[in-house]
Parts: structure tokens; sequence; C-alpha cells
């Protein structure tokens, strides 16, 4: 019956990337996006069959964590609708009635207890509605992540194509077919749901004149602040450094940047003054902390059993709850997150993946900067909007996570943008003269 459903509802978005006008993007033809949404469910099921037939602790697994959980949140609709809906749409989320369902849950509550949304609660609200359509089959919940997933890339595509024209291919490889992208980015993971609202996001700001977009902007920009908090706090100032270029000028650039920059900061160090908002620093310092004991095996997993010492633990600086201490570690936190995992460092098929594929973006990065533009031809707003958005993620995960498997998963989101923000500077012209072999390559 799985296999039934899975290739039914296969088919049934396939049918639907044909007639959807959202999937009509310049340099790509529909078939090919179906082809790149077949190769997706692929990965999705390559991740659902190394996590259930290699790693085998399924209450460790995060594909089966939020997954199981939406099964108690759904078996409520039989008993108490009405609670079920309130718990769903978040009403009520902490009146006392409900803590008998979450008692049945394992993940609802987090370790540590901070004011910043549990974004745990998205992932498990997302799966108890596809399981409407799944029956509890949990491959089905692949098709559909990689659905949503393949709507979020392709308003990626399709914002900055306008921008590339004469890089449509690389843009292609850059924003769908990274390995990790494909990895990570189709499985019944909170990535999924992150580049739904992300690509939506930024296609539709561009739009905003339409009162259309302006609604569809902000209903991602609340999925994407309850799917991943840190995601939401990285593009937000680059949006409205975009927004002040497309309002104004683009004279003067580094200095609305680097003003955009500043006050987004300021107001965020300071919001617990003026807010019951947790200061950010201590969030930070909190999740470091949770890190750390997760690296080290003291904490357990759903079922009360100690959970192993990570294997690609790595030691990291103490954050304490201070501007001083993340500034001090940042030079640190970004090495680990662009350069890590070495390759003495590669320890197992997943490690050696993103392993090479650290090797590639950077020989793509070096060879961007050896056949670049001239400089007054860049677009550096699409540059500085793409490496803030990268370098707010990267310091954040890099700041709090001692595990290398974890950072490598965490920092998807931002590797397409990475490759974006240094296809803006190459010059292709002068690259293919130098290599006429790429001619073919990269038409």
């Amino acid at each position: 019956m799985e296999i039934l459903l899975t290739i039914t509802y296969t088919l049934l978005f396939i049918f639907i990337i044909h007639k959807m006008k959202f999937f009509e993007v310049e340099g790509v033809s529909k078939r090919l996006l179906s082809g790149i949404f077949i190769l997706k469910i692929f990965f999705g099921l390559l991740l659902w069959a190394i996590y259930t037939f290699y790693y085998t602790d399924r209450s460790t697994a995060d594909i089966y964590k939020y997954f199981d959980d939406s099964k108690v949140l759904s078996d409520i609709l039989k008993t108490n609708p009405t609670h079920y809906f309130k718990i769903l749409f978040g009403i009520g989320n902490n009146a006392p009635e409900f803590e008998t369902y979450y008692a049945q849950m394992h993940f609802w509550a987090r370790k540590i207890d901070s004011n910043i949304y549990n974004d745990s609660h998205t992932i498990i609200r997302f799966n108890s509605l596809v399981r409407f359509f799944s029956f509890g089959y949990y491959n089905v919940h692949t098709v559909f992540i990689c659905f949503l997933s393949l709507l979020g890339l392709t308003g990626i595509y399709k914002t900055f194509v306008v921008y590339l024209q004469d890089k449509k291919t690389e843009l292609l490889i850059a924003v769908f077919l990274l390995p990790s992208v494909l990895f990570w980015g189709s499985g019944v993971l909170k990535e999924g749901l992150i580049f739904f609202a992300l690509g939506l996001l930024i296609y539709h700001f561009n739009k905003l004149f339409s009162l259309r977009s302006i609604f569809i902007c902000l209903g991602v920009a609340l999925l994407l602040a309850l799917s991943k908090f840190y995601v939401w706090l990285a593009i937000v100032p680059g949006l409205l450094f975009i927004l002040w270029i497309n309002k104004t000028s683009s004279s003067k650039i580094i200095l609305k940047f680097t003003l955009v920059i500043l006050m987004f900061g300021t107001i965020g160090l300071n919001i617990d003054r003026f807010t019951s908002i947790q200061n950010p620093l201590v969030t930070l310092s909190q999740k470091q902390i949770e890190f750390n004991q997760l690296a080290s095996g003291q904490l357990t997993d759903a079922n009360k059993n100690p959970i192993a010492i990570a294997k690609s633990a790595i030691k990291i600086r103490t954050l304490e709850p201070t501007l001083y201490s993340f500034v001090r570690n940042s030079p640190e936190a970004l090495i680990n997150t662009t350069l890590r995992p070495y390759i003495w460092e590669l320890k197992s098929p997943l490690m050696i993946m993103a392993g090479l594929e650290n090797l590639l973006i950077l020989g793509f990065i070096l060879l961007c900067i050896l056949f670049i533009k001239p400089l007054a031809e860049i677009r550096w707003e699409y540059v500085l909007f793409c490496i803030s958005f990268v370098m707010i993620q990267f310091l954040i995960i890099g700041e709090t996570t001692p595990i290398i498997g974890a950072i490598a998963r965490y920092k998807v989101p931002a590797l397409p943008f990475l490759l974006i923000a240094f296809l803006f500077m190459l010059d292709k012209n002068k690259l293919i003269k130098r290599i006429p072999l790429l001619k073919k390559l990269l038409r």
C-alpha cells in the first residue's frame, strides 16, 4: 500500500508541476523540473533507507522523531477534535488539559527552555497534516516534502535568474543540485519546510506591489520563523537592505548595508530591554550548553536511554552570553562552519559527502576570485544580500554546534546563496577564454 500511495502522489505532483504556472521557469523546462523532483524523491528515499537500515535507532533519528510524535497528535482527533485543532494551530498551547498529550510525545518539549518558539512543533504539525493523505505511511511524507522543497528552490532560481542570464546552467546546479541540498532538503525534516518558505519569501518580496505577494510574504515569513528561527533572523537584514536599494538607488551600497546591519544588530541585542523576548546571546549560550551535553553523551533518547557520545564531536570555545564572547569566538565559528569536516575527519559516508562538497565549493569560490568581473560590473547589492544571509547563519551555527555532522546539515539552507554570491562575481567569458573546454559545458 505504501508503494502504491507513494507512486500515486509522485505522479499527481508531476501533473501539478506541468500545470502550475509557477513552474514556468526561464531556462528550465517542466520536464527537467519533474526530473529534479524525482531525483529529490530518490534522495529522500535514500535518507529513509540510511536511517532505517544503517542507523537503526529510531528514537534518535530526526526523520522519525517528529514523524512518530505526529501520530500522537493525529490520534487526538479521534478522541477530542477541539483539542486537536487547538494544538495544531497553537491556540492555548500551554493549557493544562494538553499536558497529557504532550507527555506522550518525546520531542514536543525542548531540553532547555527559552522564550524562543520551539521549532519542533512546526514539523510535528506538518507531519500531522500530511497524515490525512498518507494514512501513516512514511514515504508519502517524503513525496510531499520534496514537492514543497522544489517549490521553494524554484522560487530562489526564479529570483536570481533575472540577473544571471548568462549563467543559467550554473545557477541551476547551485540551487537544485548540490548533494547536501538534494540529500537533507528531500527528507521529512525541517530543511524541506525552510527551503519552501525561504524561496517563496524571496521570490514574492520582489513583488510587494501586489497584495497577493504581501500576504504570501507574511505567511511564509511566519512559517520560516516557526521552522527555524535563526534562518528567519539571517534573511531579514538582507531583505531590508534590498528593499532600501530598490526604493532609492544603488549608490552608497556599502554605507546602506552597514547601517542596516548595525540597526538590526542593535535592536536584536537589546530586544530584552523592551520586550519579553530573551536576549539572543543568552539563547545562543543555552543552545551551546545543550549541544555540548548532547555531544558528550549527557542526554537521553526518547526511551530514557543514554545517547552515545557523538562520533564527530569537536571542542569549541565556551560561549558566554556577552557580545565580547560572541565576537571572540567568531573566527573559530566561521572556520568550523565553512571548512569542516577536514579530510582527516572523514569517517563515514555522510561525512565524506560533506567533506567533498566543501572542497568543491572552495574550489568554485577560488575560480570565481581568479576570474572575477571588473568590480564596477558586479551587482553588489545581491552579493551583499547573499553573503549577509550566509554569514549570519554560519556564525550562529558555528558558535553553538560542537558536532561536525550537525554543522554539515544545519548550514545546508545557506549553501545555494554562498554559490550565488560568487556567481555574481564570476566573469564567465574570461573563464571560457582561459579554459575553452568549458564552453560546451557552460553554455
